[in-house]
């Protein structure tokens, strides 16, 4: 709000000097908890997919073996796409915070 009312700026008027910090995060928690909350249970789901292939994999490895080339090419290809959803997931995430905080919409919309 600060830097949208012309805050540090030579032309700066009166109307963004009544914002603090603890008045943003009084609207960030009032108006925007659910989005936060959304955008942390998407990052917790990916992670929670990925411990279990890995607790999967390391079971099948202790039961048939580390010599098997068609599991190993399997688990490759497994971890790289769970990886590449981790990361996008979090690039998503921290793009949509930022455009909930400019534009105070919702998650989705915001992510869109």
């Amino acid at each position: 709000m600060w830097y949208f009312s012309g805050g540090g700026s030579d032309n700066q008027d009166d109307q963004g000097m009544g914002v603090s910090v603890l008045k943003a995060m009084g609207w960030g928690c009032w108006y925007h908890l659910g989005s936060v909350s959304f955008g942390a249970f998407l990052i917790a789901l990916i992670t929670i997919i990925r411990l279990i292939f890995e607790y999967i994999a390391s079971k099948y490895e202790s039961v048939a073996g580390k010599d098997n080339a068609v599991y190993k090419a399997v688990a490759c290809c497994i971890r790289c796409v769970l990886w590449m959803l981790d990361k996008y997931v979090k690039f998503i995430t921290k793009n949509a915070f930022i455009q909930i905080a400019l534009s105070s919409n919702s998650f989705c919309t915001s992510a869109w």
